[in-house]
């Protein structure tokens, strides 16, 4: 259902050609956006996500969703403590197996959430919202190939989500 009413969401990238104040280009270090329970610290090869737990499984789902409109190569990576019959399910849920170990009686898994994949993002976002559902903060790290033109458009892609502002731009020094 997230990924639905999200679909409706989403402008063309391309279409926005919109400049920020404090960005010099090709000289950007590193780019704070977000608002009071949400931030988002963008550099040219890692994204890293902080929520608080007021966020909705919409919101994530409408982060997760931007950064794959953005740049579909992005991914993240998992690493789960199951039992070895359980790693098809996950695999099933879109999530690409790497790694995997004995640990304790367990198989500890790593998995690459590719957000070329819808079912995979959607099964992300399910993940995130239980895990911030157990604890007051939630922080997670992905990895991309955006520059700063696509560190503009994922600022423009969530700035209609509440108090969406720029918090901090770190440009190079000359």
């Amino acid at each position: 259902m997230v990924f639905y009413l999200l679909q409706k969401d989403f402008q063309s990238p391309e279409k926005i050609d919109a400049k920020i104040p404090g960005i010099n280009p090709q000289n950007l270090v590193s780019f704070e956006m977000g608002n009071e329970n949400i931030t988002l610290v963008c550099t040219y090869g890692k994204i890293s996500m902080a929520l608080n737990r007021q966020v909705t499984d919409y919101s994530i789902g409408k982060i997760l969703k931007s950064i794959s409109v953005i740049d579909n190569s992005t991914s993240h990576e998992m690493e789960i403590l199951c039992d070895f019959d359980d790693i098809p399910m996950y695999q099933t849920m879109g999530y690409t197996l790497v790694t995997y170990g004995r640990h304790n009686g367990k198989y500890r898994v790593t998995f690459n959430i590719p957000f070329s994949s819808e079912k995979a993002l959607y099964n992300l976002t399910v993940s995130f919202f239980k895990e911030l559902d157990k604890q007051k903060t939630l922080k997670k790290d992905f990895y991309w190939n955006g520059k700063d033109n696509d560190i503009l458009k994922l600022f423009f892609e969530l700035k209609d989500m509440e108090n969406w502002n720029v918090k901090t731009v770190k440009n190079k020094e000359q």
